[in-house]
Parts: C-alpha cells; sequence; structure tokens
C-alpha cells in the first residue's frame, strides 16, 4: 500500500521533530508491505533525509509554502499527484483535509491556536483562525480517520465540530533517545542549582511568561524564597518581550530573571538537568514538548491546567488555574522549599518522561492501516 504524506504545512521545529519521529518508526516497522511518498516544498526541504527504502520524497511548488496558496495547490492538484502515484489514501499532520480529494484522508491534528479562546490576534489572525476552525469542522466529518496529539485536542475538535468523527486514535509524540541518553548520563553528573526555575518555548503572547514573572516576584517578596527564573526560547513578538521586560524592572527582579532567547541542544540539556523546576503557564499547548522533555531528566513541572500539559505530565507536576500567580507561587514553593517533596515528584515525573519513546508512541499509528 502506498501513503501518500502530505508534509506541506509542516514549516516549524515541532512539526518536523513530531512527523519525521512518527515516520521514522512506520518506514521501519511497514518495511515490505507499505510505502511513503512524502510532499514537500523548497522552504521545508531540510525535512529530507533517508528513512529507508520505501521512502520517496517530491518537491512540490514553492507557493505550498503559504496557507493560501498551499489550499488552491491541493485543491488543482493533489489528485492528480496521488492517482498518478498511485496512492491508496493520504496522511496529512496538517488537522485538516483537501476538500474534493478522492482517496481516504487520515488527518493528525496537533495544532489548537485556532481553538483556544483569548488569544491575542491580529485581524488577519481572527480571519485565519475562523477558516482553519471552518476546515477541521470539515476534517471531522470527512476524514476517514482523525489521529490527535492529545485527548485535550480530541476535545478542542469534537467541541468545534459539534459531533465525533468517524473513527479515531490518541497518539503522543516523543523524546528523542539521543535525550533520553544524554539525561539518564547527566542526571548523574549534573548538580542541581538551588531554586532555579526554568521556562522553554516560544515565548508568544499565550505562553502565560508574565504570570511567571509575578510569580517568582511573589515568592520573593510573600514566600522569602530568592528563586532564580531562567527563560529560554525565541521571542516572534518583539513588543511581548518588551512587556515582560518592563514587568521584570517594576517587579525589581532584573537580577533574578535571565532571559537566554534561543539556545542550542546542548545548552537546553544543561538547562534541564540544572534546574530545579520546569514551570510554562500557557494557555495553548496541544501537548507540550518541553514539559515532558524536563521530565526525563527528573524535573518536576509547574504549569497551567488549561492545557495538554496536565495530561501528559500526569503526577509528576502541579497545575494552577490560567493566570494565577499567587497558586503559581505556593506550587514552585512547595517544590523549591522542601527536598523530600521536590524528591517525590521528580521520581514520578522521571518514569512519567520514560513514557515518551517513539517505539512506544508511534504504535497508535498503525491502526490507521487497518482502519483505511
Amino acid at each position: 500500500m502506498r501513503v501518500l504524506v502530505n508534509a506541506l504545512s509542516v514549516n516549524n521545529l515541532s512539526g518536523r521533530h513530531v512527523l519525521l519521529g512518527h515516520l521514522e518508526r512506520l518506514a521501519d516497522w511497514t518495511y515490505g508491505e507499505h510505502d511513503y511518498l512524502v510532499l514537500y516544498h523548497g522552504r521545508n526541504s531540510d525535512l529530507c533525509r533517508d528513512l529507508g527504502g520505501n521512502v520517496d520524497w517530491q518537491q512540490c511548488s514553492d507557493l505550498t509554502a503559504h496557507w493560501a496558496g498551499r489550499a488552491a495547490w491541493e485543491v488543482s492538484s493533489l489528485d492528480r499527484l496521488a492517482k498518478k502515484a498511485n496512492a491508496a489514501f493520504m496522511f496529512t499532520p496538517s488537522g485538516t483535509v483537501v476538500p474534493g480529494f478522492d482517496l481516504p484522508q487520515v488527518s493528525f491534528a496537533q495544532n489548537p491556536w485556532a481553538l483556544v479562546n483569548g488569544l491575542d490576534r491580529s485581524a488577519a489572525g481572527h480571519l485565519k483562525a475562523a477558516l482553519q476552525r471552518r476546515n477541521y469542522r470539515s476534517a471531522v466529518r470527512k476524514a476517514a480517520m482523525m489521529i490527535f496529539n492529545s485527548e485535550y485536542m480530541r476535545g478542542l475538535y469534537r467541541d468545534n465540530a459539534g459531533r465525533e468523527e468517524q473513527a479515531s486514535a490518541v497518539v503522543y509524540q516523543a523524546v528523542d533517545d539521543k535525550t533520553h541518553d544524554v539525561a539518564a548520563v547527566m542526571r548523574e553528573t549534573v548538580v542541581r542549582k538551588p531554586l532555579q526555575v526554568l521556562s522553554v518555548s516560544a515565548m508568544a503572547p499565550h505562553k502565560g511568561a508574565e504570570t511567571l514573572v509575578e510569580a517568582i516576584s511573589l515568592l520573593h517578596r510573600q514566600h522569602g524564597i530568592p528563586a532564580r527564573l531562567v527563560m529560554a526560547g525565541s521571542w516572534p513578538d518583539a513588543s511581548y518581550r518588551e512587556k515582560i521586560e518592563n514587568l521584570i524592572h517594576q517587579c525589581n527582579m532584573p537580577q533574578y530573571v535571565d532571559i537566554r532567547g534561543h539556545v542550542d541542544r546542548a545548552e537546553l540539556w544543561q538547562l534541564y538537568a540544572e534546574s530545579q523546576v520546569f514551570s510554562l503557564m500557557s494557555r495553548c499547548e496541544s501537548f507540550g514538548i518541553p514539559a515532558v522533555e524536563a521530565q526525563v531528566f527528573g524535573t518536576p513541572v509547574v504549569s497551567s491546567d488549561c492545557c495538554a500539559i496536565p495530561e501528559v505530565c500526569g503526577q509528576g507536576g502541579l497545575f494552577a488555574a490560567l493566570g494565577d500567580a499567587a497558586r503559581t507561587a505556593e506550587y514552585l514553593s512547595k517544590l523549591l522549599s522542601d527536598p523530600a517533596v521536590w524528591e517525590e515528584y521528580s521520581e514520578v515525573a522521571l518514569n512519567n518522561g520514560a513514557r515518551y519513546r517513539w517505539e512506544s508512541c508511534s504504535r497508535g499509528l498503525l491502526e490507521m492501516f487497518d482502519h483505511i
């Protein structure tokens, strides 16, 4: 059976991580039975790599790098390409389906941005979100099977569509084997920095950085804990970074908050290993891979209770209501001030993080072959 893999929407690091992690395992497990033709464009050509003799790659028009051009190209050209390739069905990680496409479609949903209320969107962003919600409703109606990267995402799709999908599975994403291996060594060799809190993400406005900064300030003023916050990750919105920097100064916390920006993989591993707690108070996470990566290093999590992070991190974390800086500070205090409590949560976090390997997480995707 030939599977057409529509990777034209995969334009960020997280999407690459998920698609390649799953595809590498599928290709290995189904060698000799199924093969894969992966569509890409010039801007995401770094996807292309040797995943085995049953994975081929086909470059498409660079117009498909943008969502509007991609939608037009898919309607006009994708059906013809699929028939020429003799594909049996199409797998797409966009969470949508292509209208008028003749073959069965399996849609992998992992982007909650359009489905979460209260996000800071421009006028164009509101239009894009409305179009995405419409397309997601269509996917629930028309996809032969929906794959979700968390129960949280499945719930968002069902709420948006007002109905259940024809068939579905929840397939979690994983932490790569190299990170697991490095963590096993660093847990034994790296000394924790007392009272260091780490936050890792692309710090967009919905990531809740202000809640975390306020919580760190409360730790100092009300709990008597001189905690230090390290924030690692890019800032796609310069005005939001300026807002957070102003808040840090208003709280008289510049010496206790370290904005690192983008860090390489080795530095990120070091931060996971040396920090005492990981915290991300986001309102919009379909999974939360940095939180799980932190757990692989035995680092407990404090996060918001409104997204997928509580689902995937389980008992290895504490979860406060969105925007509740006081409760966030209380949970941080609990982990930072009591070694016995920290050890308990660290052990649970470590055991939870160990579940997230591609070898086990990708197994659920095999259901789509039986279903088709």
